[in-house]
């Protein structure tokens, strides 16, 4: 309540203008404009492209836990929450961790320089601890600017919350690449006593999963460029494999989720410089080679025309297509090629963060044009199994219907650009003769599937055990005998003409 409170108090965008000022008020009146410029000062510090936003109130209402950290916490917007504090320890151990490597860094490069004001009398590890905490308090203004709503702390508390956050997130990615590992490297995975050994975090491949999960939220996230300073300290030491960046060891973390499988890590992404924060790594690795189209495009179609079932009887193919991006969707003579993608409960968290981090941002809704084609293109279940058949959706036992996932993912979800427009119309305007054989083929193959449903549906409601055949069997066979008993019957009546 207290820190509410605080809020509210602190905020420089609640201030209310008193009328009864006036230019004939003297003091008064120029003290207000001072406080009116002071506010207005915050807004020309902040990067209105490069802040963090809280994800939209219409889409966080659709599905709350998939935007709200389960185990950890990062940055200041869930940084009170009770149920996160568990990790808080953790957090603070890895960090000791990530300042222990800066020391050996320091010993292998035999560089310690001694910085303005400290004295050599101190431990290395004060050392260490101060090159780390001078990168995050150099960065404090533009990270504080870097978020779209005031950060209710103040110098030094910012500045301990990065730390411990950057070092975290930068020693548990160093962690889990070294854990998954064949070679072993005493130096760095033996940890020294009383630190966290490996296998408490990044050897547990559930809280990997669950970290994966909390790192990829909108709402939880720090500035990319403290990652890359901490980062860049140890480069080129044997506490890292020297031929990654810091974004390959991402993805590598990343990697755990199904939808980023293992093709991701073929992907060479050089965004080091320009993405802001991890989603927004994640963004630019599923679309890193799209073009922007102009704002102002006007577009006739959002989508298909025609569900798969519809476009296979037409006479056209879909097939899994062996691109690495899932955005990478091609149309040749009438095969539409689409890119593997595995739904579970890890992507439809991923899809919603991406989603409303494009909801928050200008000029780039790749992700959401990619929901809304999949969407018209999988309308109902028979349009899902027909992808599914082909390979190109795998779905988990956590999802029940592909076609209601992308469904419920467009939802409350305001579309500008659509990345797929000429895709789109090529399809549509393309037309295969009624005589081709794949046309036929294409008809013949959704009958097929219909008829085989409708044989499954026959026995899950009416054949579910061997008795319910028999009977039916008996039954049939009854009425099969009164039939030709009716018919000799009648026939009796009316002898055949001689």
């Amino acid at each position: 309540m207290q820190d509410t409170l605080a809020m509210e108090q602190t905020s420089s965008f609640k201030g209310r203008i008193n009328k009864n000022y006036s230019p004939n008020d003297g003091e008064k009146y120029w003290d207000w404009i001072h406080s009116v410029d002071a506010t207005l000062g915050l807004l020309r510090s902040r990067p209105r492209d490069a802040s963090t936003y809280r994800v939209p109130t219409k889409l966080r209402a659709i599905k709350h836990e998939a935007y709200t950290p389960q185990t950890v916490s990062i940055g200041p917007f869930h940084r009170h929450k009770p149920e996160l504090r568990a990790m808080e320890e953790f957090k603070w151990r890895y960090m000791l961790a990530f300042v222990d490597r800066v020391v050996k860094a320091d010993v292998e490069k035999t560089q310690r320089k001694e910085l303005d004001g400290v004295s050599s009398e101190h431990s290395p590890e004060i050392l260490a601890l101060d090159k780390c905490s001078t990168i995050v308090t150099e960065l404090e203004e533009e990270a504080r600017a870097w978020y779209a709503e005031d950060i209710n702390l103040d110098k030094h508390q910012l500045v301990e919350m990065l730390l411990v956050d950057g070092c975290f997130i930068v020693e548990l990615f160093l962690r889990c690449k070294v854990t998954d590992m064949q070679t072993t490297n005493d130096d760095i995975r033996v940890a020294p006593q009383g630190q966290v050994p490996f296998v408490s975090l990044a050897g547990n491949f559930t809280m990997v999963q669950t970290l994966a999960h909390d790192l990829m939220l909108l709402e939880n996230q720090i500035p990319y460029v403290i990652l890359q300073q901490l980062f860049n300290i140890l480069q080129g030491s044997k506490q890292t494999s020297n031929d990654m960046s810091l974004s390959e060891y991402a993805i590598w973390f990343f990697n755990s989720a199904p939808m980023l499988h293992y093709k991701f890590l073929e992907i060479i992404i050089p965004i080091d410089d320009t993405c802001t924060h991890l989603l927004d790594l994640l963004h630019d690795a599923c679309f890193f080679s799209f073009k922007k189209l102009p704002s102002n495009y006007y577009h006739k179609n959002w989508g298909f025309k025609r569900c798969a079932t519809e476009l296979l009887q037409s006479g056209f193919k879909i097939v899994c297509g062996n691109r690495l991006l899932i955005v990478d969707i091609a149309f040749d003579e009438g095969e539409i090629a689409i890119p593997q993608v595995i739904i579970d409960k890890s992507s439809d968290t991923l899809f919603r963060n991406l989603i409303a981090l494009e909801q928050t941002s200008i000029g780039r809704q790749a992700i959401t044009s990619y929901v809304k084609l999949m969407s018209s293109l999988i309308r109902s279940p028979e349009d899902a199994y027909l992808l599914e058949r082909a390979g190109i959706i795998i779905t988990s036992d956590e999802v029940e219907d592909a076609s209601s996932f992308f469904k419920s993912l467009c939802r409350e979800v305001f579309f500008v650009d659509f990345y797929f427009e000429a895709l789109c119309e090529e399809v549509e305007y393309y037309y295969i003769p009624l005589w081709r054989w794949r046309r036929v083929k294409g008809y013949f193959s959704i009958m097929w599937f219909r008829w085989k449903d409708s044989i499954k549906d026959l026995e899950r409601e009416y054949f579910r055990n061997k008795w319910s055949f028999i009977a039916f069997f008996a039954a049939s066979f009854v009425i099969i005998l009164a039939l030709l008993q009716t018919f000799y019957a009648v026939r009796s009546y009316y002898p055949p003409y001689h």
